[in-house]
């Protein structure tokens, strides 16, 4: 027992702590106090990772992107550094053509991805800390018209992206700091030129990445972002929308993005902030007009708060949890929230030192949605956790550096179905981690990367499609549903399985941009269960729809399923006989592969179709009615 402590105390007095200065800049605080993990067998490198960076000593680079530049089906890996340079890497860590680009000042915050003028392309959008926002295309080429100058540092504020007008094309949207300064928030067309109604002005410096959506559904897109005080809403045009702002809440909210969701269900948005006063970290809710929530703001552990109030479902009550962290150490700095403002069971718990924002989404196949984050300890720890507070099984892994002002983003890199996790650390350590045996559940990811999603929004949606519903017919299994209202839906998944409830595969290689779907799996008389997710152009997917049943063919006759009219067709060589249980009426239709109808008989008991020779060889159709209406077809084979 003696010697297992004096060990621990070991380890945790060689793990050195960092903070992040209100200008961006790295500062060491000192050792982590004595802490004793139980860190198991940790995820394991994809092949040709990790991958390194070079780092300014001063500033460090935080965000990484998974986003298919190339539109090959495989995840490309990005990552801008503060040596100057954006790289993108494939999965196996191969540099991909062009890359990396040189800029002329570093580059710490995450990069915003998109189709910027909505041509079939990605384009990758990167602020350096020198005032310049630049884009590349996915080749490394500059974009015409840019860099754009925002006058001011941007240092860990990443762009926006958002279609605001409804052209298609993607407005870029940042945040300026300049110390001491007021700040300004810019919006730019793709082609540089400046949106009309903007640059906007702050009280004071400019601190986070701004949030997009239509809040207040008018229709318009307001544009929230935070001044080192303050909070701030404007509608697109530039306007000043009610309520708003609210000044001088905080005396800080370094650099933690505003995040957008419906807590209440009520079809308005809300808004989440992280702020501090006087040494206490709190996150305060505001309705879209500027009322504040009920039960918030909630307190956390001081004295300066960086971490992003993530939303996600852990406990799957379809409602939401509100995940955020205080920035002390040796105590328990990280709290999961209900939006009523009290504890989930089992939170808080103790990380060490919280900068670091969580990604949530199912990351042991248990069908739950789990919790990761990263410390801020050299060397430090990356922790999953169960929707208890518990540690999941494997679970922390440890990094080589202090994650810092972060997050982490999860994908398929791959396409072989199961989990990858990007992690970039002070040190300029790209991790990529796999889970082989884990499956990727696109349905599961409510939180998957810093900022939400591609472009950056802090809008959490979108929401799960509606009224889907599934016509059987002896060809094909039709699915259809209702419109996703969100103006940034890019297209459908189809999920299936062959038991309701799960868990789902997605069967469709390329999005469904259409609101049908024919499915024809191989087997018949054998039902199938689907739900369908939608998917945002920046790269975020729903939770499921509701679930329908389908097949394909005639039902075989189960006496288990009580109730159910049980139709069997019996084969013969000069005829077939169709039976209905408990003596039902009956219907069958029969037609040819023309859709001609060739037979039609209608009676209780046992029906038979006596082909003859009249009746050539091929493939028929066959369409069976019951006296409860359901339904049956099948396909018939004649030789």
């Amino acid at each position: 027992m003696i010697v297992n402590i004096i060990l621990c105390l070991i380890l945790a007095g060689s793990n050195q702590l960092y903070k992040t200065g209100e200008d961006g800049a790295v500062l060491f605080i000192g050792n982590i106090p004595g802490t004793c993990e139980n860190i198991l067998t940790p995820p394991q490198q994809m092949p040709g990772w990790p991958c390194y960076m070079g780092v300014h000593p001063n500033y460090k680079p935080s965000g990484v992107n998974l986003a298919d530049i190339n539109n090959d089906g495989d995840l490309e890996i990005i990552a801008g550094s503060t040596n100057n340079l954006v790289y993108i890497w494939d999965y196996q860590g191969n540099n991909m053509p062009g890359w990396p680009v040189t800029l002329p000042a570093p580059v710490q915050a995450k990069t915003a991805i998109g189709d910027v003028d909505n041509n079939g392309d990605i384009e990758i959008v990167v602020a350096a800390r020198n005032g310049y926002v630049n884009i590349y295309n996915d080749d490394g080429t500059a974009f015409p018209n840019w860099p754009q100058n925002a006058n001011g540092v941007l240092g860990l504020i990443s762009p926006t992206l958002f279609d605001l007008n409804g052209d298609g094309d993607l407005e870029i949207i940042m945040v300026q700091m300049q110390s001491g300064q007021p700040g300004h928030v810019y919006v730019w067309h793709p082609d540089g030129q400046v949106y009309s109604g903007w640059p906007q002005n702050t009280d004071y410096l400019g601190v986070a990445t701004a949030s997009v959506a239509d809040i207040d559904n008018d229709s318009l897109f307001e544009i929230v972002a935070l001044s080192y005080r303050s909070v701030y809403v404007w509608d697109q045009n530039g306007n000043t929308k009610t309520g708003w702002p609210k000044l001088n809440v905080a005396s800080g909210m370094s650099y933690a993005q505003p995040v957008l969701a419906d807590l209440d269900e009520d079809n308005d948005l809300e808004i989440l902030h992280s702020y501090y006063l006087s040494n206490q970290d709190y996150v305060g809710i505001y309705h879209h007009d500027g009322a504040n929530f009920s039960g918030w703001p909630q307190t956390y552990p001081g004295p300066q708060t960086y971490t992003t109030p993530v939303t996600a479902d852990i406990d799957m009550d379809d409602d939401l949890e509100i995940f955020g962290g205080g920035h002390v150490f040796g105590g328990n700095d990280f709290s999961v929230r209900h939006h009523t403002g009290t504890q989930v069971a089992g939170w808080p718990v103790q990380v060490g030192m919280l900068e670091c924002s969580p990604i949530v989404f199912d990351v042991d196949d248990d069908g739950q949605r789990e919790i990761l984050v990263a410390n801020n300890s050299t060397p430090g720890s990356f922790y999953a956790f169960e929707g208890n507070g518990t540690y999941v099984t494997d679970w922390p892994t440890p990094t080589t550096a202090a994650a810092l002002v972060n997050s982490a983003a999860v994908g398929d890199v791959d396409g072989d179905g199961d989990i990858e996790i990007a992690l970039v650390v002070m040190d300029g350590t790209v991790n990529l981690w796999t889970l082989d045996s884990v499956a990727y559940r696109g349905y599961l990811v409510d939180w998957k990367t810093f900022f939400h999603d591609d472009w950056n929004t802090g809008w959490f949606h979108p929401a799960a499609p509606q009224n889907l519903s599934a016509e059987n017919s002896p060809w094909w299994i039709r699915l259809q549903w209702d419109a996703n209202t969100e103006s940034d839906i890019a297209g459908y998944n189809i999920y299936r399985c062959d038991s309701s409830g799960g868990p789902y595969t997605k069967i469709n290689d390329t999005l469904v941009t259409g609101l049908n779907y024919y499915d024809t799996p191989d087997s018949e008389t054998v039902y199938y269960y689907y739900c369908i997710t939608a998917q945002t152009r920046g790269f975020a997917e729903s939770r499921l729809s509701n679930e329908v049943s389908g097949y394909i063919g005639i039902s075989e006759n189960d006496n288990n399923y009580t109730g159910r009219t049980n139709i069997k067709p019996n084969p013969f060589f000069d005829q077939i006989s169709f039976v209905t249980g408990k003596g039902m009426p009956l219907m069958v239709t029969i037609f040819d592969i023309t859709g001609s109808r060739i037979y039609e008989s209608t009676g209780t008991g046992e029906l038979i179709w006596r082909p003859g020779s009249s009746i050539p060889a091929g493939v028929y159709l066959v369409e069976i009615k019951a006296a409860d209406n359901l339904q049956r077809y099948s396909i018939i084979k004649l030789k």
